[in-house]
């Protein structure tokens, strides 16, 4: 008889990014770069920007075009469709809600660290570029995934400047890790 199929679990993964998100919510207060970076009087404004609806607005537009663009390149191009293979050996099993809150914890996670704390005191050239190398996954012809980390944390990054603050870039990030999660539970299984 055939093991049963093991389903992911969410507990390592969430406690990381929950971590995170703790970790630099501590340090913002403290800190000098991020008020100055972003314009803002306390730390707060540095999580909402200059106007919070707004900004959410705009991370869900400029997240549902960064998600339908890394759809297209996961569909129509060959590392793309091997990455997806890739992550649905660990992820494609995720309950709907599962994915829906590592997508929330995650993109939380990584803006408040990538756009946050670094992009203040590395640019956003070089913070991008630390996002894709973060990105990086160590397999034969995944690569490329690192260069489109690396870009659309460029344009994370300019949406945190734009907006004065990291609600966009984070409304953006969850709404594309999202897409991306959710899908994978409606593609094709691995080879």
């Amino acid at each position: 008889m055939d093991a049963p199929a093991r389903l992911p679990t969410l507990a390592p993964a969430a406690l990381a990014y929950a971590g995170t998100c703790v970790l630099v919510l501590a340090l913002l207060p403290a800190l000098e770069a991020p008020l100055e970076t972003f314009g803002a009087a306390h730390p707060g404004r540095v999580l909402l920007g200059a106007d919070p609806a707004s900004g959410a607005a705009w991370g869900l537009g400029v997240g549902a075009a960064l998600a339908g663009a890394g759809q297209v390149a996961t569909r129509f191009t060959a590392w793309g469709r091997q990455f997806t293979r890739f992550l649905q050996r660990f992820l494609g099993g995720l309950h709907p809600a599962d994915a829906l809150l590592l997508a929330a914890l995650s993109g939380a996670a990584e803006e408040l660290l990538f756009r946050g704390l670094l992009l203040p005191y590395t640019g956003l050239a070089v913070s991008s570029a630390l996002f894709g190398l973060a990105h990086l996954v160590p397999r034969d012809g995944l690569w490329p995934w690192a260069l489109w980390a690396a870009a659309a944390g460029a344009g994370l990054g300019w949406l945190a400047l734009a907006t004065g603050g990291l609600l966009a870039p984070i409304v953006a990030h969850a709404l594309i890790n999202a897409v991306g999660l959710l899908l994978l539970r409606t593609e094709p299984g691995p080879d």
